[in-house]
């Protein structure tokens, strides 16, 4: 029988460190909406796919 397991952990940062999470999550959302405007450019240019 298999038999499935889940954890469940909760993040309790500081002032400092909450900041710097959302400096990060700011960082990793600016890089995809990038890279997402980057590979329409291509598509619409070129008529390239990038995968």
């Amino acid at each position: 029988m298999l038999v499935n397991k889940a954890y469940r952990y909760e993040l309790k940062p500081n002032q400092e460190q909450l900041t710097l999470l959302k400096k990060h999550a700011g960082c990793a959302r600016f890089a995809w909406n990038w890279g997402l405007a980057e590979r329409i450019r291509l598509w619409e240019e070129e008529k390239k796919s990038t995968n």
